[in-house]
């Protein structure tokens, strides 16, 4: 697996390693899946729910890494992460909207396995998502578990398959999973020779649920949970979907808007920071 740059972007301090830190919250790490020209996204995430996290850092229930996820270098984007030291290369072998998003997913896991061993949990998040800071990690606290399986689901059989499964726009993953998965192989194809060994389906949360199928036996091993009627995923059906879900009280009442524009990211950021203030919430300083 190769990652390349700049390892250690804790949010609570730039050069904090969370393993060593004396503070006593669980580590999360957040991978957000970008394309070389989607800056306009990564952008606004830095100016929305990115900077409600950095603002909240002391008072959120976690210890929390983000970092943004590109396929490969460019020259843009390397001056981009010389400014804000946040960005991840993949190093994949299919680049953009290309097949085998399995394989992005396989090696994203593998990279906190590797750097964060000691994280409890891991995300894999669309740039076009919106995430309510701090109800998210409010909620994720109340769930935190080594074999935690979290997002919007798919179907409604308590037994992991393709239909069955979290989305991967918005996929939390304990600990004890992603270990799992990353001390695999992975066979890059929708059938393998060895029977353990990764397959690819196309699609990152197909790929998952393949991997976690395995475990359908043990019914209880996979803390699968979902969030449906508090994580807003629209698909293509997005019009009518949008002006029904932004409200000023949204954040009261989800955790995730999936399918955002730019411009919706800052509404929600606007509404959340105003209900925030009306909660008290503030940062310690």
């Amino acid at each position: 697996m190769s990652t390349t740059v700049n390892v250690e972007n804790e949010i609570r301090d730039g050069n904090v390693n969370a393993n060593t830190s004396k503070d006593n919250r669980h580590h999360i790490v957040l991978g957000i899946l970008s394309r070389q020209q989607n800056g306009h996204y990564r952008i606004t995430q830095r100016e929305t729910w990115i900077y409600a996290m950095l603002r909240l850092q002391n008072v959120l229930p976690f210890i929390i890494t983000y970092k943004f996820l590109l396929d490969k270098p460019s020259s843009e984007s390397i001056k981009e992460n010389y400014l804000h030291q946040d960005i991840v290369y993949l190093n994949v072998s299919y680049h953009g909207l290309a097949d085998k998003f399995g394989e992005k997913m396989y090696v994203w896991w593998r990279y906190i396995h590797k750097i964060y061993p000691y994280a409890l949990m891991g995300a894999r998040i669309d740039d076009d998502v919106f995430v309510c800071v701090p109800q998210l990690f409010e909620r994720l606290d109340s769930l935190k578990s080594t074999t935690l399986y979290y997002g919007w689901r798919h179907g409604k059989r308590k037994q992991i398959d393709r239909d069955n499964r979290i989305d991967d726009m918005f996929l939390v993953l304990g600990k004890d999973l992603i270990s799992l998965i990353s001390k695999k192989t992975y066979c890059g194809e929708r059938t393998c020779k060895n029977k353990d060994d990764l397959i690819e389906t196309g699609q990152g949360g197909t790929s998952m649920a393949e991997w976690l199928s395995v475990y359908n036996d043990n019914i209880n091993f996979v803390h699968f949970v979902a969030d449906n009627d508090r994580i807003v995923q629209l698909g293509d059906n997005q019009s009518d979907s949008h002006n029904k879900s932004l409200k000023p009280n949204f954040c009261d009442n989800k955790l995730v808007f999936h399918k955002s524009t730019c411009e919706i990211m800052h509404q929600l950021h606007v509404y959340n920071d105003h209900l925030n203030n009306s909660r008290n919430i503030e940062p310690l300083f």
